[in-house]
Formats: C-alpha cells, structure tokens, sequence
C-alpha cells in the first residue's frame, strides 16, 4: 500500500509539472514574439521617419548608409524596403521595384496588414515580420501631398528579418532554473508529504489485515497503538468494536449451545452463531406447534414427520416403554422392519432404555442383546419422560454410508427431541387424567386429584432438572353475595368466566386446578415469580374487564391472587401452595383486586403461615 501510495504521489506531482512546463514554454515564447514585434514595429515606424527625411531634405543618396546603420541594431538580421505598385506607377521604378518579394510580402502590400512568421530550426529561429507604410492625409507629414493616392493606400512596406535564438535560449534556461526550483520544492514537499502520510498509511495497513482476519472469522486480531492521538482514538474504538463482537459472540454461542448441542460446522464465529440461532428458532417453533397439538399421538405424528422430512431418515420407530407395567408399545413408525422383537417380552433387554443413553450398533459387535437381525445398522434414543415412561427412538439402515450420517445428525435430532419433553409429558399426562376423570366438569379446570397425580409424577423430575414452577392461588371476591343475591346458576357462570380468563393468559404447558369452591390454582411451568406476578395482574385485569349477563343486566367481579414459587420459597410442594394461600389472604387482607407475591416476612414469629 505504501509503495502504491509513492507511485500515486508521483503521479500526481508529474500531473502538475507537465502542464506547468508546458505553460512556462508558452508564455516564454509568446513574450519573446511580442518584444520582437514591439521592437520590429519601432524599427519600422523609425525607418519611416528616417526614410521620410531623406527625402524632404533631397539626401536619398544617404538612403543606404541609414538602412545599414538599423541592421547593425542588436538582433536585426536583414531589413529593407519595398515599393508598392501605386509608387511605381507615379514615380517609376526604382532599384525597390525589382527585389524579388516572399508571398509574406507580397501578402502585405496586398492587404496592407502587417505580418508575422517564426522560423525554427534546431540551431536557429528566426522572426521574420512585414510592416506596412499606409498612406493617410492625417499623418505628419501628410503623405497624400506627394503621392497621388487615395487615403489608406499602401505606398510600401519594410521587411525585417531578426535572429531570436538567443531569446529561445534565455526561455529554455529561464525554464530549466524554474523546473529545478519546483522539483526541488517537490521533493521537500513529497518527504514531508511521505513522513506525515506515513503513520496513516501504515495504519490503514493494519486495518486491512485486522478486517480481513474478521471477515474470515478471526476476531481475534487486534490494532497496534499509535502515537498520533486521532489515530490512537480509532484504533482504541475499532479494537473495543471487536473484543464486544468476541466476546459476545462467545456469550451467545455458549447459551445457545445449551438448547443446541450439536457444533456447527462453519469456522466462522458469526455465522456459526448465526445459525445455531437460525436452529434455535426453528427448534422452538416446533415447539410452539407441539405444545398446540391435540393429544400425545399428534406429537408422535409430528416428529415423525420432521425426521422424515427434515433429517431425511427413511427406516424408524418411536417405542413408549412402561416401567410400572412392563410393556413397550409402538407408537410410530415409517419403513421399518422390527429388529428387537425380544424388548416386547422383556423390556430389560432393550440396552436404550436399561442405561439411559444412545445406543451405536458400530460401538461394539452385538451391542444391544434384543437385536437379532445383524444385517442391519441401528441406532437407539432415549428420551425419559419420567420416572416410569421413556420414549425410544429407533433408527435402522443397511447402508454404512447413511449410518454415519445419521450418526452426525443425532446431536441434532436430540434437541428437538429434548425441546418435544415437555409437551411430551403434558400430554401423556393428560391421557391419563381423561381415562381417569380428573377434570372438573364445571370449568374443564383439572381437579385436586389431578393435582395429587401431578406431585407424585411430575415435581421429582422438576427437582433433578431444576424447573422451578410458580404457583398462582386466585378467589373470586365477595363470590358468597353473588349466590346470595343472584343465586348459584349465576354463581357458576362467574366461576366459567374466571377459567375462560386463567386459559386466555397461560400458555398450554401450564395447568389449571379448581382447587374449592371459588378458589383456582395455576401452576406455571418454569416461570420464575417475577414473571408469573405479570400473567397474574393480566388475568386480574381481564377478568375485571368482563362483563356478565344476569338477566337484563350485566355483573363484574375481581379476583384475589396470591404467587409463590416451587422450589424457590420452599421445597416442599404443598408449602409451596399454603404460602401462595398466604399471599392471597394478604391481597384479600389489603383490600381485593390485587395481586400479592408471597414474602418471608409474611410467616409469623412462630414460623406459622
């Protein structure tokens, strides 16, 4: 870039040269051609008078002696004088009237216009310039009293010949001490230029190095620290600029490898974090469609479908395994020929579900016992689902080549089979409470006996995997007077109201428990309090907000709530619910229509609640 930087630099300094030199020349040679002239026409005008003279004082025999002393005048060459055709004719010819005349000349006494013409030879330039003698009644003395002539016409001319060369000289020399000037000046001025360019020049060097090294993912490289401060300022931002992208990206790679696991493949920083998100995103997406599907055998359906479609698996299954009841059922599959038929009679055999983790049908010959069919490759995922159900993923190929690549997308296929746990869960749950009733007819809300199954199941899982779940406990305020007032019918249609409002403001994964009469429990999965205090105040404003039809007019309630969070306050469950009852009785306490989130101060001295 430097030595770029000097080629322009004299590229430049060239371009301003040149047309100085040029110009130099001109201006040079154009004033020596005007002194030439001024000099000529004052030889001629003199010559004139001179001539004149000779002749009013009858000495034209001294005509010769008086041209001879003009041609020694420094720079004269030749000079002589020509007659017009005008003169000839009245006075005769003359010696003038036989000279043989240039076409310069003759042009002249034509036109009666002076003329002009350099001629330049390596060794020599010459000047050659005709003047014209005008004839004119108005001049001193008043030609027309000898010549017979009209006025303007031309009586003759001078012709004189000057040598310049010397003049062309004095220019070249006047130019060549300019030029040496100038280029002594333009060296000064190119290694004052070169010295004060320098540090930039070198500086945008090494951000060129630095932002090519970023640009193909390194953002490690940095820029040195220069003395000039404007250059120290930038370098200071640009090098901040890129330890925040560093780091940052480091940050986020980090986190969101812990939804991802599986590495991307691009060296590049920002783009591997680019599509870790991109893959983050479409992973949670297809949570959101889960968590919207109906029952347990639509999820089964949809992940079918993306393993077929997205990872390009042809030959799988998805087993449910039973612990308590020792039995696998099948609950999807596409293409696939059962490989492990002795895993339906003996659970236990099934190497996936025994140890917990991936089975590899290349880690060892035969490394799963209820396999018995070796000419195919197989590969086993367990995902637990609790303590008692665990989902298994099965995937078989004859082709080693297909093998492996399955094998590179199971880190892959494992998030999305992790991100499905939840929804998983929640439907297998709900299978169980439809068999069993265990929803309140009234609300569709589940009931207590919902919730004792929901301890027994679900919470020891929440513990190993630190989910915290916040619990919502809501009553309906003054809901005795509207039975006393309007009666039970009315009563219930309040209570429909409140569900409606609780479900419109949780997500699907979250669940709803009449827990009494008036009084609902909500518990949030993995929804620290903070976040579960803002859903609470939107149903507390929503349900404001309705309007309920009683007859010709139209009721509204408010509802108390009370917050607390599982394991955070407490790490027993049902404390977890009395501190939430101790909230609420503090909202009811502080006035109604209100939310309270559940504090250590609110037990008293004795550790009641």
């Amino acid at each position: 870039m430097k030595k770029k930087f000097n080629y322009l630099l004299f590229l430049y300094a060239l371009a301003i040269l040149l047309p100085v030199i040029a110009l130099l020349f001109w201006n040079f040679r154009s004033f020596a051609i005007k002194e030439s002239m001024d000099k000529a026409t004052i030889i001629a005008e003199l010559t004139k008078d001179g001539l004149t003279t000779h002749m009013v004082n009858g000495i034209m025999d001294k005509r010769d002696e008086f041209l001879s002393q003009i041609k020694r005048l420094h720079g004269v060459k030749n000079i002589r004088v020509l007659r017009s055709p005008l003169v000839d004719k009245q006075f005769g010819k003359s010696f003038e009237s036989y000279q043989q005349l240039s076409s310069l000349e003759k042009k002249v006494l034509q036109t009666g216009k002076p003329q002009k013409v350099v001629e330049e030879t390596p060794e020599k330039v010459n000047l050659k310039i005709v003047i014209p003698y005008i004839a004119s009644a108005y001049n001193s003395p008043n030609c027309l009293k000898c010549h017979q002539v009209k006025e303007g016409a031309v009586l003759g001319a001078i012709s004189m010949d000057f040598d310049i060369t010397n003049i062309r000289k004095d220019t070249l020399d006047n130019i060549l001490k300019i030029l040496l000037i100038i280029l002594l000046v333009s060296i000064g001025a190119f290694f004052f230029l070169n010295k004060q360019l320098s540090r930039y020049v070198n500086f945008f060097e090494n951000l060129k190095s630095v932002m090519k090294s970023a640009f193909e993912g390194d953002y490690s490289k940095r820029l040195p620290d220069f003395q000039d401060k404007e250059l120290h300022d930038v370098a200071y931002w640009i090098n901040a600029l890129l330890d925040k992208i560093e780091q940052n990206l480091k940050k986020i790679t980090t986190a969101v490898r812990s939804f991802v696991k599986h590495k991307s493949e691009d060296e590049d920083p920002l783009r591997s974090a680019a599509l870790l998100v991109e893959e983050l995103a479409r992973i949670y997406q297809f949570k959101n469609i889960i968590d919207k599907d109906k029952d347990i055998d639509q999820i089964f359906n949809r992940l079918g479908e993306l393993l077929s479609k997205k990872f390009g698996i042809q030959h799988f299954c998805i087993y449910e395994i039973h612990q308590k009841e020792k039995i696998r059922t099948l609950r999807y599959q596409k293409n696939y020929e059962p490989i492990c038929q002795k895993a339906d009679e003996d659970i236990e055999l099934c190497r996936a579900y025994r140890i917990k983790e991936p089975v590899f049908s290349d880690d060892v010959v035969h490394v799963c016992g209820a396999v018995d069919k070796s000419e195919y490759l197989y590969l086993c995922f367990p995902l637990i689902l609790s303590e008692e159900v665990t989902i298994v993923l099965n995937i078989i190929t004859k082709d080693k080549q297909e093998f492996e690549r399955i094998k590179s997308l199971i880190s892959r296929i494992s998030s999305y089979l992790n991100i499905s746990k939840t929804s998983l869960q929640t439907k297998s749950l709900m299978e169980k409470l439809k068999t069993k009733s265990l929803v309140d007819q009234l609300t569709g809300a589940y009931n207590r006996h919902f919730l004792d199954i929901f301890v027994q199941k679900n919470l020891p899982q929440a513990l190993r995997s630190n989910v915290v779940y916040s619990i919502l406990m809501l009553d309906i305020d003054h809901f005795k007077m509207v039975n006393d007032t309007y009666g039970h019918d009315v009563g219930d249609k309040v209570i429909k109201e409140l569900v409606e409002t609780i479900k419109e403001n949780i997500r699907e994964s979250d669940i709803v428990v009449r827990f009494g009469g008036e009084e609902f429990l909500v518990l949030l999965y993995n929804c620290p309090k903070e976040q579960a205090v803002t859903i609470a105040q939107k149903i507390r404003q929503a349900f404001a907000k309705r309007r309920i039809q009683v007859d010709s007019e139209y009721l509204q309630k408010t509802v108390s709530i009370g917050v607390s969070e599982f394991p955070t306050d407490t790490p027993h469950f049902w404390q977890a619910i009395k501190f939430a009852d101790t909230a609420l009785y503090k909202a009811k306490e502080g006035g109604r229509d209100r939310v309270v989130a559940f504090e250590s101060y609110m037990m008293n001295k004795e550790g009641d609640y």
